[in-house]
């Protein structure tokens, strides 16, 4: 059991050994619930695409959104013609 205290501002630090058992990180968020007298605490999962920011590249080594904003303004260019 680890013990921890509340602050003036009601929170609490989670010990590193448990963020990093469960691989929390500053801006994680968690769900707090109370079940049958106990305040239970649960780490949301993050959104999927964010830890692929940045890591996707095309064939070519071109960056997928810069292809894509290229794509849309060919796109604009076609219906104004």
């Amino acid at each position: 059991m680890l013990l921890v205290t509340i602050s003036e501002k009601g929170q609490i630090a989670i010990p590193v050994s448990l963020r990093r058992q469960y691989g929390l990180e500053k801006g994680d968020r968690l769900s707090v619930e109370e079940i049958d007298g106990s305040i239970v605490l649960r780490p949301l999962p993050r959104h999927p695409l964010l830890a692929l920011k940045g890591k996707l590249r095309s064939a070519g080594g071109e960056r997928l959104t810069d292809l894509l904003l290229k794509e849309r303004a060919a796109d604009r260019e076609r219906e104004y013609r």
